[in-house]
């Protein structure tokens, strides 16, 4: 592992150089998470302010219980998705290793730059008057699951690493969000003692340095990494073709070709979908009110958790955020113009969501219903209210074409996670049917203008180049 202070002034420059970029347009466009993280530092300020207030009044312990202190948490692991963004951009670009410096120089600034963003959001955190110890503590419990998105495994690691530091990654972070929303984590990890906080701290902290730090050795072979004459990397050893032929794949049905338009790697079969749809929703919230974390029976921790799972059925995919791939269907000529391809993507979207959409809402449904208990007309008008606003959200992520010609990526992807974020604050069982009923049709409405005129616009625009 390369050491994390420059030995000497040309690759202090360098490390300098590398960090000035992260003020640049080359760290702003094309960085998909910047908006969002922008949004939760954000409410991570309101939060703190929030905190702030509360404790002038309360004990820490009984502030924290009304205080949404995760939205912290959120901040730091956008903030941490922003630089494994542009650093994965950087170190994994194929020229890379040819440029002198350039793969260490990048590995430093991403180092120090992660550990900048968080201690200033631990620090923000402890302005509201917690100590800073216990802060640095929680969001670094909170970053865990950035360490292994940062410990990329090597690019000729079999398929089954790779999908083990997925599978981790994820449940890492599944993990953190249980114990967030059914214990009292966020109560315990602000009010541990110094004793304990400082050296786990100092160990998180070094073990993401780490992960951050070998990354270029995992990026790119031992043999491409290897000293050279300073101006150009050896060019790798010529594999020869496998011997045995491939079997070719099997023919995809008309839906997975129709999906293709959404998103060209691996496109789910119908079957697949209706069942992830109708199950997961409802598979979820059982077995995490099965879960021993929470209080109260088990109906009355459903009808506790359900609330917050709204997002499971409102959160979208990148169907519009990612359009690498359309320029080369366009090109085949099977969906005639420019303005016909877009609204094939819209059609097939629309398609998707009309059959999706209400497996996943019923399914959203059924527990509170059987649990809580819920009367059935007051479940059928939450869930007709309820799907009416997540097929809305569906077509509000390409919001900023109605106001831009060629909006930047980060914002598309921002317009695409906020509708969800903004269905999961206000939904029925938080607003009421009667309030929440003008909200689903304002959503349902924003939605429906989205679908008839974005095609025209997106139809102009040079997709994909200038923000992918």
């Amino acid at each position: 592992m390369i050491s994390f202070l420059p030995p000497d002034a040309l690759e202090r420059k360098d490390m300098i150089r590398a960090l000035r970029l992260y003020g640049t347009r080359v760290f702003l466009v094309g960085n998909p998470m910047i908006f969002t993280a922008v949004i939760f530092i954000a409410f991570a300020g309101l939060t703190a302010q929030e905190l702030h207030t509360a404790l002038l009044t309360q004990s820490l312990e009984k502030a924290l219980q009304h205080t949404n202190v995760f939205n912290a948490a959120l901040a730091a692991t956008f903030v941490q998705n922003c630089l494994q963004t542009h650093s994965g951009n950087q170190i994994g670009a194929s020229q890379a290793p040819a440029i002198p410096g350039l793969l260490h120089a990048e590995a430093r600034a991403a180092a120090l730059m992660s550990m900048v963003a968080i201690v200033a959001l631990s620090g923000l955190l402890a302005w509201s008057g917690v100590p800073l110890h216990d802060t640095l503590f929680y969001t670094l419990l909170n970053t865990i699951p950035a360490v292994a998105q940062w410990y990329a495994p090597p690019q000729n690691s079999p398929r089954r690493i790779k999908t083990l530091t997925t599978v981790v990654g994820i449940s890492l972070l599944m993990g953190l969000v249980l114990l967030t929303f059914m214990t009292n984590f966020p109560r315990w990890a602000l009010t541990r003692p110094a004793a304990l906080t400082i050296p786990a701290d100092l160990a998180m902290m070094g073990l993401l340095t780490t992960a951050i730090m070998t990354l270029p050795n995992r990026l790119h072979s031992p043999a491409m990494l290897a000293p050279t004459d300073g101006m150009t990397a050896p060019a790798p050893d010529f594999v020869a073709p496998e011997s045995v032929p491939r079997v070719a794949p099997q023919d995809l049905s008309f839906y997975q070709l129709r999906q293709m338009l959404l998103a060209p790697s691996s496109p789910t079969t119908l079957r697949n979908d209706l069942l992830v749809s109708l199950l997961m929703p409802a598979s979820v919230i059982l077995i995490m009110s099965s879960l021993p974390l929470g209080h109260g029976s088990f109906g009355t921790r459903i009808a506790h958790l359900t609330p917050g799972m709204t997002i499971l059925i409102a959160l979208q995919d990148a169907w519009i955020s990612n359009r690498k791939h359309w320029p080369l269907l366009l090109t085949t000529g099977r969906f005639g113009s420019r303005l016909e391809f877009v609204r094939s993507v819209f059609a097939a979207k629309a398609n998707r969501i009309a059959m999706t959409a209400p497996l996943r809402t019923l399914s959203l449904m059924l527990p509170i219903t059987l649990f809580k208990p819920l009367a059935p007309s007051h479940a059928l008008l939450d869930g007709a209210e309820l799907l009416i606003a997540t097929m809305g959200v569906t077509f509000c992520c390409p919001l900023p074409f109605l106001l831009m010609k060629q909006p930047p990526q980060a914002l598309v992807t921002a317009a695409s996670i906020a509708p969800a974020f903004l269905l999961q604050l206000c939904n029925p069982f938080f607003l009421g049917s009667r309030l929440f009923a003008p909200v689903a049709l304002t959503i349902a409405a924003l939605g429906a203008l989205c679908f008839f005129l974005v095609p025209f616009r997106m139809a102009r625009s040079d997709w994909p180049y200038e923000t992918e």
